[in-house]
């Protein structure tokens, strides 16, 4: 069974994402969710996937998870 994004994401990721807003915890948790219910990063609204690789520094939005 495939995971969702979210179980794929790395620790160090989640983490930098819980950091980035912790003053906005709706956005955090809207990402969370986001993450949750997909399997697929190609799935993910463009906004979601803007504020994760700007929260992890990414230029890929596929480089925040585990293969």
């Amino acid at each position: 069974m495939r995971l969702t994004l979210y179980q794929r994401l790395t620790d160090e990721n989640k983490t930098k994402l819980a950091n980035r807003y912790v003053k906005y915890p709706a956005i955090h948790k809207s990402i969370v969710e986001a993450l949750s219910s997909e399997k697929f990063f190609t799935q993910v609204p463009y906004g979601v996937a803007f504020d994760v690789t700007q929260a992890c520094n990414v230029n890929f939005f596929g480089d925040v998870f585990d293969d």
